[in-house]
């Protein structure tokens, strides 16, 4: 699996809601790459309605606004 956009098709065949440690779960079930694992690990601990909702808690992550190239 490739990146954040290669997740959220991983996520778009799962069963919401899931936590984080169950998305961490998903990632590790399908090999999710070290950058994304890590921001997987920064979103935070709660209940997540569906595939949208993590991609926006990963876009705010440190680790996803770090990376981000100034305008």
């Amino acid at each position: 699996m490739e990146g954040v956009p290669g997740f959220r098709a991983v996520l778009d065949e799962e069963r919401f809601p899931l936590r984080r440690w169950q998305i961490l779960a998903i990632a590790d079930d399908y090999g999710a790459d070290t950058r994304t694992r890590t921001k997987l690990e920064q979103i935070p601990d709660r209940p997540y309605a569906d595939a949208s909702e993590v991609m926006i808690a990963l876009a705010m992550t440190p680790a996803h606004l770090a990376a981000r190239t100034p305008l």
